[in-house]
């Protein structure tokens, strides 16, 4: 077996004959332009021979990336493509529209790759639409986790099915928080750390129970650009973070730090082909930012070209939206704004979940009662209601928005609210 490290997590791994693509996300950003890959590569899908079979692990554009697989040549979309089961219609109408030769996956399906070699597939057991695999024959077994951030008790059971020699493990988490909400930089320094500390904390108890021979820290090749760029200090994704952790637990698991194009053979025993060191990540960082700079600006550009809608007809347009779907959510005690802001212009929206009502305000209307402030930009909302981010209003979980709140924590109102209107479907 050889396994090469691509980005983020995207794998090629190569076994007896046949050859696996992990989540593919080669070209562009993801999550409405706010994520791009950092550390960089140079792999293309050029570069990359036609594969037997393309796992796709879940639906978040850094794993099943349309750019990317737009630029698919013309005979991969009939390649066997190997999802997960996740009784969900948008999935499976997703992967549809799009290959011709899809194997969905039940939770602990088993799968023949070759003579030798099967695949098992694991869905989350917290009800997230995610999912991890193994590869394994008589005497390997290797484990890929992906983003699933899976309960203790499953990754124990996990363990017990076999000897695992090596897992590629997630060991840092996304999202909003706490970068994008607006707190002092003392606060914001210190939510962050507790953040980072928390999931290093849970990484090492998956590396702890599953108990590999090494670990492949993956799935967190990502970096900001433009006025974002500074999140890179809060949201940290540097690998060797886990690798001091696990130091400092006296873990005798051995970690492998990969970079694009690195590779590890097992045959037998495991060979580790490491032929990019890391760099430190502030030289990273600023090569980063120069080299990406003029491909952030093009992207901004383009996203921001169309003013259609007007602001104003936008705003209406989008409180529509909104309010088909506030009349079946549940009454609850949360209240949001929503400013949409276009150059000096901004609209504001106040949502009441006590009464299910959405309205626009004024600038002098008194919100101190308000759980939850968002900030938007205006090109963001008409993408959206032009239908072009599959993952609806998710998209901008990761720096696309930013937020205001009047608690530190998350509350389980807020969360509702979370859930419901990143449920949204805009595409309806």
């Amino acid at each position: 077996m050889k396994i090469t490290y691509i980005t983020h997590a995207c794998l090629l791994i190569e076994i007896k004959g046949i050859k696996i693509l992990t989540d593919p996300w080669l070209k562009g950003p993801c999550w409405g332009g706010s994520l791009w890959h950092f550390p960089m590569h140079n792999y293309s899908i050029k570069k990359i021979p036609k594969p037997d079979y393309i796992f796709f692990s879940h639906g978040h554009d850094d794993h099943f990336h349309e750019e990317t697989i737009n630029s698919f040549p013309s005979s991969w979309f009939n390649i066997k493509i190997l999802a997960a089961n996740f009784k969900e219609k948008w999935w499976e109408e997703t992967l549809k529209k799009k290959f011709n030769n899809i194997k969905f996956l039940d939770h602990n399906e088993i799968i023949q790759l070759n003579s030798s070699f099967k695949l098992q597939l694991f869905i989350n057991d917290r009800g997230d639409p995610d999912s991890s695999i193994r590869l394994f024959s008589k005497n390997k077994n290797i484990f890929f986790q992906t983003d699933n951030l899976m309960s203790f008790k499953e990754t124990k059971r996990i363990s017990k099915l076999q000897k695992i020699d090596l897992a590629f493990v997630i060991p840092f988490l996304t999202g909003v928080f706490p970068g994008f909400y607006t707190w002092n930089t003392d606060t914001l320094i210190k939510l962050s750390k507790q953040k980072l500390n928390r999931s290093l904390e849970y990484c090492y108890n998956i590396c702890k129970i599953l108990n590999p021979k090494h670990i492949v820290p993956y799935a967190c090749d990502l970096g900001y650009l433009g006025d974002k760029f500074h999140v890179n200090l809060i949201h940290t994704h540097n690998k060797t973070d886990l690798k001091k952790k696990l130091k400092i637990k006296k873990s005798k698991i051995k970690t492998i730090i990969m970079s694009s194009g690195d590779n590890i053979k097992l045959n037998g025993t495991l060979k580790a082909n490491i032929k990019n060191p890391n760099k430190s990540n502030y030289e990273e960082l600023i090569a980063f930012a120069n080299e990406k700079g003029s491909q952030y600006k093009e992207y901004l550009i383009k996203e921001k070209k169309s003013k259609k809608p007007s602001l104003d007809n936008l705003t209406n347009q989008f409180i529509k939206k909104l309010l088909k779907n506030i009349d079946s959510s549940k009454n609850f005690n949360f209240k949001t704004l929503i400013s949409i802001n276009e150059d000096n212009k901004v609209r504001t929206l106040f949502l009441n979940f006590n009464d299910k009502s959405i309205k626009l305000i004024k600038k002098n209307h008194n919100n101190e009662n308000v759980n939850l402030k968002i900030n938007i930009e205006s090109s963001k909302i008409r993408n959206l209601l032009k239908k072009k981010y599959p993952m609806n209003f998710l998209t901008f979980h990761n720096g696309g928005y930013t937020c205001e709140r009047s608690t530190m924590n998350l509350t389980e109102n807020e969360n509702k609210y979370w859930n419901w209107i990143n449920n949204l479907d805009f595409f309806i």
